[in-house]
């Protein structure tokens, strides 16, 4: 890549991957941009639900409830503080605002970058309660926008790929997977946490069933309401927001067929009992 007043152009393919001014301030856009008249119809179809997704998270975002974010941070506590301890450079794919670096060390973790599609990742982070939970997004962030799929970094680069609640949100979690494969040095590991869908369908049916009894008995609807709308694609499946639902079996032959060995699995503490994490560590080539 070199560099110009606009951004960068690689001399390899030719691609320019410009400069975009952003609330969290000039941006490199790495993403991929097709001519309007010659976009895959998938690639359409991954453009619509990212659009539902982007719409949700303005939303969320809006109401900067504290207790929201505590609840968030406590959920997966266990996850980086007991089970899983990640070191070294990490790329976090879909992070957002690296509300993960929550849980990391400076001094364990010297490179952190936070790669995600969504280029105005930090149009809210001067929310006040945002910054009261996370203060962390107090301190500047290494951050690019780009897809998954096709990830700007050399070979063998990190040491830890860290992916929480996005790869139901990949446009090719397979292709993902093996970029992520490709960036990591040998004996690198991924993490992946993701909601399984029949876990989730089966936790769905259990607690539809007690709001039933509770509406039969005079309950609150204001509370079935809220619950309902966590499962709204399964009631509307027009309305996922998500691109591709997985189940447990086939999340883990996508470690397989992609160049990873699972070493450790970890299924998430209630209410949240649906989502699994499970760190890999990429295979060497004999």
């Amino acid at each position: 890549l070199t560099s110009n007043n606009s951004g960068y152009l690689c001399s390899t393919c030719r691609s320019h991957f410009p400069f975009v001014e952003t609330p969290g301030g000039k941006t490199y856009d790495f993403r991929i941009h097709h001519p309007n008249y010659l976009v895959p119809p998938s690639t359409k179809k991954w453009h619509a639900i990212q659009r539902m997704w982007e719409n949700y998270d303005k939303n969320f975002a809006k109401r900067d409830n504290l207790q929201e974010y505590l609840n968030e941070i406590d959920s997966v506590r266990e996850i980086y503080t007991m089970e899983f301890h990640l070191t070294g450079k990490v790329l976090d794919i879909g992070g957002h605002q690296g509300r993960l670096r929550y849980y990391l060390s400076d001094v364990e973790v010297p490179l952190y970058i936070s790669a995600d599609p969504l280029i105005d990742s930090f149009r809210d982070t001067h929310m006040p309660h945002l910054l009261k939970a996370y203060p962390c997004l107090l301190t500047p962030c290494n951050f690019l926008s780009c897809h998954a799929e096709n990830l700007p970094f050399i070979a063998n680069s990190f040491d830890w790929v860290h992916m929480r609640s996005v790869v139901d949100h990949f446009a090719d979690p397979y292709v993902a997977f093996k970029e992520a494969y490709r960036v990591l040095k040998p004996n690198g590991h991924l993490l992946v946490g993701l909601t399984i869908e029949d876990r989730m369908i089966s936790s769905y049916t259990s607690i539809r069933k007690r709001l039933m009894q509770k509406i039969k008995s005079g309950g609150v609807s204001v509370v079935l309401k809220s619950i309902l709308e966590k499962f709204t694609h399964i009631i509307r499946p027009d309305h996922d927001d998500h691109n591709i639902r997985l189940k447990h079996e086939e999340l883990l032959d996508l470690f397989s067929v992609t160049g990873f060995n699972i070493i450790k699995e970890h299924w998430q503490k209630p209410p949240y009992t649906y989502v699994v994490y499970i760190s890999a560590q990429k295979k060497t080539i004999e």
